[in-house]
């Protein structure tokens, strides 16, 4: 499947999740929408997102394809499903955000 859009549910809660919602827009080549997981309707527009994820439990990036089909990838898991639309310039920078999203809090 071809990516033709990414969509980034997040906790406004999570300081990291809250980051990558905030930046992960800049670094790719597709369009991205960010909704928040506290969405009431986030259910009616994403029938397919995971209970988890409806419940603020974990954060997802859904990859959308050109049939308008959406792949729902739980947590950190988002970030190997986002990387071929990863502006090249870009590169860097969305490994460091990767990053910090995977180091502990101190």
């Amino acid at each position: 499947m071809r990516t033709t859009a990414v969509v980034v549910v997040y906790d406004v809660g999570c300081p990291k999740c809250s980051r990558i919602a905030r930046e992960l827009p800049d670094l790719l080549r597709v369009p991205v929408t960010v909704r928040s997981c506290r969405d009431p309707r986030l259910g009616l527009v994403y029938p397919t997102l995971t209970a988890a994820v409806r419940a603020c439990a974990t954060p997802a990036l859904g990859t959308a394809g050109g049939d308008g089909s959406i792949r729902w990838w739980p947590g950190l898991t988002g970030a190997l499903a986002v990387l071929p639309v990863v502006r090249m310039r870009a590169l860097g920078e969305a490994v460091a955000l990767l990053w910090t999203a995977l180091r502990p809090r101190r």
